[in-house]
């Protein structure tokens, strides 16, 4: 099964200027765990929950700190035409939990997470052949 099989997840988007608390609001409103933020068309990072915790935990002004003192810089991609057992395995050995997915431009189409990955555990589902 190929990452395009999938059902697309679309990439929350913020600019490199959005306060931290501003990206937990839309990752509320839109029930998402992660952001990219972009310029244009252009991926610059990703902010995940995870991220958003060691804010608070370090006594970081929510407020006043923008997406960019935060985000993970250039993080890896995965094309949509790479095989979504090769991706698990790229997840695990990296630690993490969200990668974003890529067209053969190399634009942003969407985001994997390791949630829909266990999904396609729970259905069984072994995608087609």
């Amino acid at each position: 099964m190929k990452v395009r099989d999938l059902p697309p997840r679309p990439l929350l988007v913020v600019d490199p200027g959005t306060s931290l608390a501003e990206v937990a609001s839309r990752m509320r409103r839109d029930d998402s765990d992660s952001v990219a933020v972009m310029t244009e068309d252009r991926l610059l990072g990703i902010i995940t929950e995870r991220d958003l915790v060691g804010v608070i935990a370090d006594g970081i002004d929510p407020r006043k700190a923008k997406a960019t003192v935060l985000m993970s810089a250039h993080p890896t991609t995965v094309g949509a035409d790479e095989d979504v057992s090769m991706v698990a395995v790229k997840m695990v050995a990296m630690g993490v939990r969200h990668l974003p997915v890529v067209d053969d431009e190399g634009l942003p189409i969407g985001l994997l997470s390791s949630r829909d990955l266990v999904g396609l555990l729970e259905r069984g589902d072994p995608g087609p052949d």
